[in-house]
């Protein structure tokens, strides 16, 4: 509504920047290229995920246990973020993302730094074997507690990103002392998550 629309304007007004694109989340691989900045307030069609090489032009997604995953090409000015839970993480979105920079933009993997944002952690995230069996996990018999990080991390070595390359927030969203919103914690709020490309002076 009209609230969440000024805190976007709030958000814009006090950061050097154009604009910011959004979009529905689906929890897929999709993942939208932007090349150019714009003004204001930009909703993407559906997906989970942003690139840009565009200066000027945040990139967002909203999240509240699930991953935020920022990535960074430095030498290319490239920047891309993505929303990882684990139905993303399993439909391939970081590895889509890896992709694209190679694709769209001639980075190769190895160019890349990754960091994966604050989300909900091992202890407080119990899911069941089918979820373990989606992610490619050893299947327990029951429910048990998973590290959807260290999941995404071990995608993200495997689609060519160097270990030392990739680095993960301490924060949980449901147990840490930093207040942020948790899905499984009853809370409807969502943080986002941004990037963008500096705008030069």
């Amino acid at each position: 509504g009209g609230a969440i629309q000024d805190r976007w304007a709030i958000l814009l007004d006090g950061l050097p920047v154009l604009g910011v694109v959004h979009a529905r989340q689906i929890h897929g691989p999709g993942l939208r290229f932007h090349r150019d900045a714009h003004t204001g307030l930009r909703l993407a069609p559906p997906g989970d995920g942003h690139l840009t090489v565009a200066p000027g032009l945040l990139l967002a997604v909203s999240v509240a246990d699930c991953v935020p995953v920022f990535i960074v090409a430095p030498e290319r000015r490239a920047v891309a973020v993505v929303h990882a839970g684990w139905r993303g993480a399993a439909a391939g979105i970081v590895e889509a993302a890896v992709v694209a920079f190679r694709d769209r933009l001639g980075v190769r993997p190895d160019g890349l730094h990754v960091h994966l944002g604050p989300s909900i952690c091992r202890d407080c995230y119990e899911v069941g074997p089918e979820v373990f069996r989606a992610l490619g996990e050893s299947e327990p018999a029951g429910p048990r507690p998973l590290d959807l990080r260290r999941n995404l991390a071990a995608r993200t070595v495997g689609a060519g990103v160097p270990v030392g390359a990739v680095t993960r927030s301490a924060h949980c969203t449901r147990c840490g002392d930093v207040p942020l919103f948790s899905h499984r914690g009853g809370d409807t709020g969502r943080q986002i998550g941004l990037v963008g490309v500096a705008v030069r002076p």
